[in-house]
């Protein structure tokens, strides 16, 4: 099971939404905090979007934008919030994607 996962591992969606969410983020450094929070959002709905695998791929691939955002924030408490924020954004992604096919 666990073979399964490493091998399986697309590496296009978590890219694709870590480069949006950090410049999200980026852009929410000049403007306001919220922007960066809906960036790990945005960022981790487009690899969840984007992933071709199941809900449960999705998420992991949530968590590891969430992951990499977090490097950008250097506080304590944003790599569990980020985390979750990516988690809940690859379900909404893979919930559109869902629904559009």
């Amino acid at each position: 099971m666990g073979e399964d996962i490493a091998q399986n591992i697309e590496f296009e969606p978590i890219i694709k939404g870590a480069v949006a969410g950090i410049i999200l983020i980026i852009i929410g450094w000049f403007t306001s905090g919220f922007l960066g929070l809906f960036g790990v959002i945005i960022g981790s709905a487009i690899s969840g979007f984007l992933t071709n695998n199941s809900t449960k791929y999705a998420l992991i691939y949530g968590a590891i934008v969430g992951i990499i955002c977090s490097f950008l924030m250097l506080t304590a408490f944003t790599i569990p919030l980020f985390i979750i924020l990516g988690l809940f954004g690859a379900f909404i992604g893979k919930v559109v994607q869902s629904n559009i096919k």
